[in-house]
């Protein structure tokens, strides 16, 4: 017998003891990370708008832990400032609004929910002034959507001056018209890049390529959402979808109609979990071990 073979002796389930001890200790270790200190990319995702009534709508597309908070703003970000237009230590809502969603109960994956109302698991602070600024009077507000072109943001950071120390972006939309048909530098009011984080490759950040999901300076044809009735939205909705099924659904603009979605919920599936891929893998070593032990068996009649 090898010296490795006679230091590790199999346990009952043909795997050595200190192989299975380390499994263990990785899963435990692997345990806390189902809990998340903060919401994933793509974890929420704007599902609707209105820009004369300036409300949006959200899906919640993994479940956010209580106390959780996040910021939702339509102040563009500037790829070449590393910052959101207007963010300022003096000007605590940038050049735009800024409003702040505080998670009062665990969240629900396929939770939708609207800006206009607060509910059993989340409030909106849509007043008062926003903490840390330095002689400054920015105060929280609905966002006060563009009709020609906007973005809305949805990012985490500290409690003091938000808008200029974000931390982690969640999700961003990018509506316009023919003059403003993508993602661009933040220059004014209308535009808004990419931040760090996310990308329309994986659906995190999405521009619309139907040029006409907006309204006009009367209020007409203000409102746009997930089209419940949409092939696909019903079938990962019959089927169930699991959170990149629905961002790539959600970033498909002829999912999309002129309404904001009324549901209270969507199907989400689970992601498998890390423990589970744990034991996935300690079943695979064992299942591996008890070949091996049956060749040993063949050839020298003992284990």
């Amino acid at each position: 017998m090898s010296l490795i073979r006679s230091s590790c002796l199999r346990s009952r389930f043909g795997v050595c003891p200190r192989q299975l001890a380390l499994l263990l200790f990785l899963a435990a270790v692997a345990i806390p990370q189902l809990t998340r200190a903060v919401v994933s990319t793509g974890g929420l995702a704007v599902i609707g708008y209105d820009d004369n009534l300036d409300t949006f709508t959200v899906m919640a597309l993994e479940t956010v832990e209580a106390n959780e908070v996040i910021y939702f703003t339509n102040n563009g970000w500037s790829s070449s400032q590393g910052q959101f237009n207007g963010a300022d230590p003096a000007q605590g809502a940038g050049n735009e609004s800024l409003i702040k969603l505080t998670i009062t109960a665990p969240m629900t994956k396929g939770t939708v929910f609207s800006s206009a109302v607060d509910g059993s698991s989340w409030a909106w602070t849509k007043t008062g002034l926003i903490p840390g600024q330095e002689d400054g009077f920015g105060e929280f507000s609905d966002l006060a959507i563009d009709f020609e072109s906007d973005q809305i943001y949805a990012f985490q950071a500290p409690l003091a001056n938000p808008l200029g120390n974000p931390t982690n972006f969640i999700y961003a939309l990018h509506f316009g018209s023919v003059d403003y048909p993508g993602f661009s530098d933040s220059e004014d009011t209308l535009t808004g890049d990419v931040p760090p984080g996310l990308s329309t490759l994986n659906h995190t950040a999405f521009s619309h390529t139907n040029l006409f999901l907006h309204g006009d300076a009367d209020g007409n044809h203000s409102a746009w959402g997930l089209n419940l009735a949409s092939h696909e939205v019903q079938n990962l909705q019959a089927n169930g979808g699991h959170k990149e099924d629905w961002l790539a659904a959600i970033s498909n603009s002829a999912n999309w109609s002129s309404v904001q979605p009324s549901t209270s919920s969507l199907l989400v599936m689970p992601e498998p979990g890390r423990v589970i891929l744990m034991w996935v893998g300690l079943a695979a070593l064992v299942g591996a071990r008890r070949r091996r032990a049956g060749v040993d068996l063949d050839h020298s009649g003992r284990i």
